[in-house]
């Protein structure tokens, strides 16, 4: 492959030295997927910081990468602009869009992977990519399975040099996002497993805003046949190979087993049904 108008030559480094650029990915660490889109990124801006928030999301799991960038961009600088390549439509009529809030830019395909970040931020401006416009930052030859290397990680370069959204695409006015949370008996949102953590701990989109009144609301979810109902405060509360309630750092609920996995204690998945309880 010719690597192009860009990878011929490095770009001087200008006012944007040192942008965080953080990468989300199911690409794994197993191929080297991550590592050529950071190849790239650094090829045209050797300045740039590369961060990666993860790449073990699920292959083609959109809602649980969309779960894990939420988790994540607050504790970012400002400026940073972060990068989601869960992207099962990849080289199909699925579009990429920038979108800029008050402090971040996000650059990810148009697929729902976003929805976490615009249900709860103001969009100060926001454009869909059109092959014309950004043809003079991606590469030459782009490829339709790896828009990773081709399209997204060469576009992050050019925004971490400064790049004006406007220049990529045309405007674009992202649709309301329903809230992807459950927050009370009454809420639209179906409730469902989020993630599963290293620690075998299942996250659900049930919120809490307080401990005793969460535990006063709630008395039990079920996942499949199984029925968890007991709550704790923290880990060690809980009695060994017992799952159990907690509310989780992130203000949702979630159910862990003390020193065990839930989810292999429950034979839990992300696409595992969920039902709530409501006292």
């Amino acid at each position: 492959m010719v690597l192009s108008k860009h990878l011929g030559r490095r770009m001087t480094p200008d006012k944007n030295s040192g942008q965080v650029i953080a990468l989300l990915s199911d690409f794994g660490l197993h191929d080297q997927y991550a590592a050529v889109m950071k190849g790239v990124i650094l090829t045209l801006n050797p300045t740039a910081r590369i961060v990666d928030i993860t790449h073990d999301v699920l292959p083609h799991k959109i809602r649980q990468g969309g779960y894990l960038l939420w988790t994540t961009y607050r504790y970012f600088p400002k400026g940073t602009i972060f990068v989601g390549v869960v992207d099962p439509g990849v080289g199909s009529a699925r579009r990429v869009i920038v979108v800029k809030t008050k402090q971040f830019t996000f650059l990810a395909p148009n697929n729902g992977l976003l929805d976490f970040i615009l249900n709860e931020s103001e969009v100060l401006e926001a454009v869909e990519l059109t092959e014309k416009t950004a043809a003079k930052y991606t590469l030459n030859e782009i490829s339709s399975t790896f828009h990773g290397r081709d399209v997204f990680a060469p576009l992050a370069a050019h925004l971490s040099k400064g790049l004006a959204l406007k220049q990529l695409g045309v405007p674009f006015i992202p649709p309301g996002v329903l809230s992807p949370f459950v927050h009370s008996r009454s809420d639209v949102a179906r409730s469902s497993i989020l993630h599963i953590d290293h620690f075998g701990n299942i996250v659900t989109n049930l919120t809490s805003r307080d401990f005793d009144r969460t535990t006063q609301e709630i008395q039990a979810i079920s996942l499949g046949r199984n029925l968890v109902s007991r709550w704790i405060r923290f880990y060690d509360e809980a009695p060994e190979n017992t799952p159990c309630l907690i509310v989780g750092s992130n203000k949702l609920v979630e159910i862990s087993a003390k020193n065990n996995s839930a989810a292999h204690l429950l034979n839990a998945t992300l696409d595992t049904a969920l039902k709530i309880y409501w006292r």
